[in-house]
């Protein structure tokens, strides 16, 4: 019967192990500087009428100088089509590809769906058959609109119509000055009052150049008074390049003056792929000198999903976070291979590791982290709608099991004992108080249960490899079958049968 119960405890060691790797094998990626941009395309209208609805398809398509249909690589499709009513109005619009299949806009949506009345509009997310989807976070926004159709309020429901929470408020206020810009956004609580976003603000003003270019942002208190966001800063100042993308954000004091940051740097500075995502920000301080934060990195390469840290010069560092980053399944590689040595090395030296593998959580989990006010998520299994569709969640929910793995694995190493079960939970429950209140990451009910899933795992893997070796823990007799030997692990007393002689 044990036998049976650790084959099939290995077995499933194995399944999870191989289902990792899979899970959180590197998409193939997109290379974001191939095709042509929208700039370099021709854009085609056709519209149709449809007497049975007294409606309008309009489509838009993008051309190359063949006039064939081609993807606009910083839109994200090659044709859209609008639906409109008898009035002239959008009802709906939707995106494909060159080929006419269905593409899917910022990783969210296929299509928005929009119902007018009154001062309103209701807009709906739509998926790739055209059904109504819910985002992330919510399904549907209420959008209230002036006299000049200029939208000054939008609040967020889920897919039942109830309001709900996004980023800390439950709705946003526009506000305009004489030239009919937007100049101040204001975030509002349920009852339209205003509410600290999750940045730390909860008024937004921005500052235009005589072109109505957003030249800066400053923000404000529920009262209207300067306060810093979560980022430590009372604003940013803008420089753009000549593609319309900021190339350039300077961190400001109250009043306008370059200022440290909390994560340790006063300006940002970007470059983009062609297609539009960044490429690449760098980091310096308030006199443009290239500045290191807390892994020694001077700035971020994002390739894909994935982000890869910089050195001085702009080169991608090699570095343990780099290899990880990049090579995701090296996770569960590098797992494995840790819960192998802590079981094959004497206990002395699997205490040793252990302990250092929970100084290596720490640094994962608090040290070196950029701070702010804090973030939440209380919501269990927040990402297990997107679980299958997305790469990046599944990586990061897969790790956060893996990184506890090894060390259940030490701690039943250790101690051999049921209690050890409550190690990582506990640890866990820690970490994310610590982030909670310090504001270092995100303080996440998922991170909790992951880690504990992952720490109970690695116990599984040392009782299995235990009960095979037959391994006693501290404290316990061994016999030898054979011999009739016990040999006890208190003192230095050695007993065959009756009979017992001290060593000198």
């Amino acid at each position: 019967m044990k036998n049976t119960t650790q084959c099939f405890i290995f077995i499933f060691l194995l399944f999870f192990t191989f289902i990792s790797i899979i899970a959180i094998w590197p998409d193939s990626g997109k290379n974001h500087d191939a095709g042509l941009t929208s700039a370099e395309l021709k854009l085609e209208e056709k519209t149709e009428k449809d007497s049975t609805t007294d409606s309008s398809i309009t489509t838009y398509t993008f051309v190359n100088a063949e006039e064939k249909t081609t993807f606009a690589i910083d839109r994200g499709y090659a044709v859209r089509k609008a639906v409109r009513n008898s009035e002239g109005k959008t009802i709906e619009e939707r995106y494909f590809d060159a080929d006419g299949n269905p593409v899917k806009l910022y990783d969210s949506y296929y299509g928005v769906k929009y119902e007018y009345r009154d001062h309103e509009v209701i807009i709906k997310y739509l998926d790739s058959q055209g059904n109504e989807m819910s985002l992330t976070t919510y399904s549907t926004i209420v959008r209230t609109l002036d006299d000049d159709g200029r939208a000054i309020d939008d609040y967020y429901y889920d897919s039942d119509m109830q309001p709900i929470q996004y980023a800390g408020y439950y709705g946003i206020h526009w506000d305009y000055d004489n030239n009919g810009w937007n100049n101040r956004v204001t975030y509002l609580d349920k009852n339209g009052q205003p509410v600290l976003c999750s940045s730390g603000y909860a008024i937004k003003e921005y500052k235009r150049d005589a072109a109505g270019t957003i030249t800066g942002e400053f923000y404000f208190d529920e009262q209207g008074n300067p306060t810093k966001s979560s980022f430590g800063e009372y604003g940013q100042l803008y420089e753009w390049d000549e593609n319309g993308r900021i190339s350039q954000i300077m961190y400001a004091d109250a009043d306008g003056n370059a200022v440290t940051n909390s994560a340790g740097y006063a300006i940002r500075k970007y470059t983009y792929y062609r297609d539009g995502t960044v490429d690449t920000d760098m980091y310096f301080d308030n006199a443009g000198n290239p500045v290191a934060l807390s892994k020694g990195q001077y700035g971020i390469r994002h390739n894909g999903k994935t982000t890869l840290l910089m050195d001085k010069n702009g080169n991608v560092m090699l570095c343990v976070d780099n290899i990880l980053n990049g090579f995701p399944f090296m996770v569960v590689v590098f797992g494995c291979a840790l819960c192998f040595v802590m079981l094959v090395l004497p206990k002395g030296w699997s205490i040793l590791l252990t302990c250092a593998y929970v100084v290596f959580i720490l640094y994962e989990t608090l040290m070196f982290r950029e701070t702010g006010n804090a973030r939440t998520n209380f919501v269990l299994f927040s990402y297990a709608g997107n679980f299958l569709k997305e790469q990046s969640i599944r990586v990061g929910v897969i790790n956060n099991i893996w990184l506890f793995v090894p060390l259940g694995t030490g701690l039943y190493r250790i101690f051999q004992k049921k209690w050890v079960l409550l190690i990582p939970f506990v640890m866990s429950v820690a970490i994310e108080l610590t982030q909670y209140i310090t504001g270092l990451g995100i303080a996440e009910f998922d991170d909790v249960f992951g880690n504990t899933m992952g720490g109970w795992i690695g116990v599984l893997v040392a009782w299995t490899w235990v009960k095979s070796h037959r391994e006693e823990p501290p404290g316990r007799a061994t016999r030898d079958r054979d011999s009739g030997i016990f040999i006890g692990h208190v003192g230095s007393r050695v007993s065959t049968g009756k009979k017992a002689y001290e060593e000198n």
